[in-house]
């Protein structure tokens, strides 16, 4: 008798402990409950929503911020930015320039790639030259400007130039500053690297599942110390609804680049937070000034600016998560003059610059824009309606959208956003604004002058005279109208701790879960 009471609840042990160990998917990280519903990650894994996915794991063969954000975590680039987004040092400890055309970086010792290959001058050459080999075929232009990279010793580089740069290091903090294995890559070859990267940083690449998600680890080596999280994973969620649904699951952290709607309906989650940051990312409407027509004529761009009551879009249709931006310089970057303000919103003025013109009764004019953008569109189309302009609204996706503008087949007008990334100003004009360069449709022989100047000179206080008069300039003859620059939103579980840069770079080795 004690023997069959003894199996029984052996029995009963069993079955328990078998319930337990599977029928809660909280107690292991799992992609899915016998019910459908995707598990939550574990507590040492951080899990970001981005909807994109990275073309590439190659850091010199991408050039787009969604790839960055992914990237970053893997790599280190020779100059970071601080907490004020001031320039930082990183794998180069200390730059200066020796003349206008030589940059000297000293470099960090110790430093190794995640298959224990070391990070010294020998690298920085290969980097920068394989990034520069036209067989790379890299859409990062920013260091096209190098004309060599002398290696003076295992832990100096001299960057020479084919002319001044006056912000070499600015560029060294994202894309082209990122530093990458020559032994691994001359081993593996390039298309392998690009599927399994090594990189200095803080993550290691674990797995990649296409349009996806990313997975990495922690780097328990890394040089400025391991990480708060031991695993982190990008999942790519490219619809808003969906990622809306993901972070109120908890299946996510955090939810990126999110639109103030999907803000609106995460606001009255408890256990969700709303994060408005601001951020660089700069939009305009580029007007084409080149053909015939009434954007040929100044006073017609004028009216458009004039027409667009851009206070009350931000207010209504962002719920104020952008802010008025004056022309194509957000108020974060190098060669902003708060002294140069925007254009206020006065209709009436807008119908008599546009009588003036010679369009008393208006005319109509196509507008080419990003879906995802629909909403701010169609109201900019609606008050210019209101002046007399009437807008037909071609909305296609980004992709589209920019293959258009580079091909030179976009509407007289589009609109269009600008990050900036290395936060002066040379960045936000230097594909727009002078005749030669590749988005130019306003031909001025002063707007070139100007940004000649500001590129070819290192001395900061003439550079920032020059931006200043480059603005004045853009405000004046109005070849874009000039619309916002917006806040970087996201979604939070409240227990991230993260703090997000203008930049909108999703850098993830000081993010935590408390």
């Amino acid at each position: 008798m004690k023997l069959k009471i003894w199996m029984l609840a052996l029995c009963f042990v069993i079955v328990l402990s078998g319930c337990t160990s599977g029928g809660n998917p909280s107690s292991a990280p799992s992609t899915g409950t016998g019910e459908g519903k995707p598990a939550k990650a574990a507590k040492d894994t951080l899990v970001v929503g981005q909807d994109v996915d990275a073309g590439t794991l190659d850091p010199q063969k991408q050039g787009k911020m969604p790839d960055m954000n992914i990237l970053i975590n893997m790599f280190d680039t020779l100059v970071a930015r601080d907490e004020s987004n001031k320039l930082a040092p990183s794998l180069a400890t200390e730059w200066k320039a020796l003349d206008d055309t030589t940059w000297e970086f000293k470099l960090r010792e110790g430093v190794k790639f995640h298959n224990g290959e070391a990070f010294n001058a020998d690298t920085v050459k290969y980097s920068i030259d394989r990034l520069n080999n036209p067989e790379t075929k890299s859409p990062i232009v920013e260091l096209k400007t190098v004309k060599e990279v002398v290696v003076v010793d295992a832990k100096t580089v001299k960057i020479i130039t084919n002319g001044p740069d006056p912000i070499l290091p600015n560029k060294m903090t994202l894309f082209g500053g990122v530093m990458v294995p020559p032994g691994y890559i001359k081993e593996k070859g390039d298309e392998n690297f690009a599927k399994n990267p090594v990189g200095t940083g803080p993550f290691k690449f674990v797995s990649w599942q296409k349009d996806s998600q990313v997975a990495m680890e922690a780097n328990a080596d890394y040089w400025q110390g391991a990480p708060k999280m031991k695993k982190l994973t990008f999942k790519i969620i490219p619809n808003a609804s969906n990622m809306s649904a993901a972070i109120r699951a908890g299946e996510i952290d955090i939810a990126a680049g999110i639109k103030p709607d999907v803000a609106v309906q995460l606001k009255g989650q408890s256990d969700v937070k709303v994060v408005s940051s601001p951020g660089i990312r700069t939009f305009y409407i580029s007007l084409d000034t080149t053909k015939e027509g009434p954007l040929a004529k100044k006073e017609v761009r004028q009216a458009l600016n004039y027409g667009v009551d851009i206070n009350t879009i931000i207010k209504t249709v962002m719920d104020g998560h952008a802010e008025r931006a004056a022309t194509l310089v957000p108020k974060q970057n190098f060669g902003f003059d708060p002294a140069i303000t925007p254009y206020e919103y006065n209709p009436e003025k807008a119908k008599q610059l546009l009588a003036q013109a010679g369009y008393p009764q208006g005319f109509s004019i196509a507008l080419d824009a990003d879906n995802l953008e629909v909403n701010n569109v169609q109201v900019i189309a609606a008050q210019l309606e209101k002046i007399g302009v009437k807008v037909q609204l071609n909305l296609m996706d980004s992709k589209t959208l920019t293959a258009n503008i580079a091909a030179k087949k976009a509407a007289p007008m589009y609109f269009i956003g600008n990050t900036g990334w290395t936060m002066d100003a040379m960045s936000n004009f230097q594909s727009y604004i002078k005749s030669d360069r590749r988005y130019n449709r306003w031909v001025n022989a002063e707007a070139d002058r100007l940004i000649d100047e500001e590129e070819q000179t290192i001395d900061s206080q003439k550079r920032q005279a020059t931006f200043t008069k480059l603005q004045t300039l853009l405000k004046e003859e109005a070849p874009f109208m000039y619309l916002y620059q917006i806040n970087g939103l996201y979604g939070m579980r409240t227990n991230v701790e993260w703090q997000p840069n203008p930049i909108g770079l999703l850098s993830m080795y000081k993010a935590s879960l408390k």
